[in-house]
């Protein structure tokens, strides 16, 4: 009975001593704030000028740590101008880039007076993003200082209706009008639901070459084509040095393969051969 004592209260006082083990907080993998010019008809069903404000994060608790609960993002602006919204800027949960293992939070704010607020959006901004447990990490953007309007790509075609089709378009200005500016091009493809599934890297020039394995055949998708600036004189990495982007989507009808509709075809002909007899008799 002692010797059942002695060990119990050896044991409880391990427990003491040793490090509770505590869940970590979240991990930013990425900040950006750009300018964004899109379409009147943006499937997202924005248009226009806008400041775009995006945090990507990981946790260690998956994708419900960040997405639970008592979780989000905000985003403080740092900065000379007259800042035209409300602050802290609530930076919604953005679902159709998921994440493996985290959450991408964007909100998109169209400018009021177009490119008139560029002085009142220029500077830095602080992400705050929070999960369940409640922990909180912060992360200060890149310094968008650089800012000016892409023209919205034009010409959007496809050279065919395959699965691994050549994606083009035409940027009507590739040259930025400000100094220290880096022109590149991307491209997104949703499907039906308009979840992102693939992304491309960036691009020196507006073209691109879908790989096998993304798309199927007898399906319907959309492509984006990205004309985005990027700043030279910042490093990059964790803070996004992009400052402007523009954009348009085309959708693709992938085609149903030739021996699957001559399959279709031949079994509509048995069937009328099958009819025809039975009226024979």
């Amino acid at each position: 009975m002692n010797r059942m004592i002695v060990v119990s209260v050896a044991f409880a006082s391990l427990l003491l001593i040793l490090p509770i083990p505590t869940h970590a907080a979240p991990e930013i993998t990425q900040d950006l704030a750009f300018i964004d010019n899109r379409p009147a008809a943006d499937i997202f069903g924005f248009s226009g000028l806008n400041l775009n404000l995006t945090v990507k994060a990981t946790d260690a608790g998956g994708s419900g740590a960040l997405t639970g609960s008592g979780s989000g993002s905000t985003a403080v602006y740092t900065g000379n101008g007259t800042f035209p919204f409300t602050q802290p800027v609530t930076v919604n949960l953005n679902a159709v880039f998921p994440i493996i293992g985290g959450a991408e939070f964007t909100r998109i704010l169209q400018l009021p007076n177009g490119a008139n607020d560029f002085l009142n959006v220029t500077g830095t901004y602080t992400f705050t993003v929070t999960n369940t447990t409640p922990q909180s990490t912060i992360s200060t953007s890149h310094v968008l200082d650089r800012l000016e309007v892409i023209p919205i790509p034009i010409n959007l075609a496809f050279s065919d209706q395959s699965t691994t089709p050549v994606f083009t378009f035409t940027d009507p200005d590739p040259d930025p009008n400000l100094e220290n500016l880096l022109r590149r091009y991307q491209v997104n493809i949703f499907d039906t639901t308009k979840t992102n599934i693939f992304v491309s890297d960036n691009l020196l020039a507006p073209s691109f070459t879908v790989p096998s394995g993304i798309l199927e055949e007898g399906r319907t998708y959309y492509f984006r084509a990205n004309s985005m600036d990027f700043d030279e004189l910042e490093e990059g990495g964790l803070h996004s040095r992009l400052e402007n982007r523009a954009m348009d989507y085309a959708s693709l009808q992938t085609a149903v393969p030739e021996p699957s509709i001559m399959l279709l075809l031949s079994c509509g002909l048995l069937g009328l051969l099958g009819l025809r007899k039975k009226f024979k008799k």
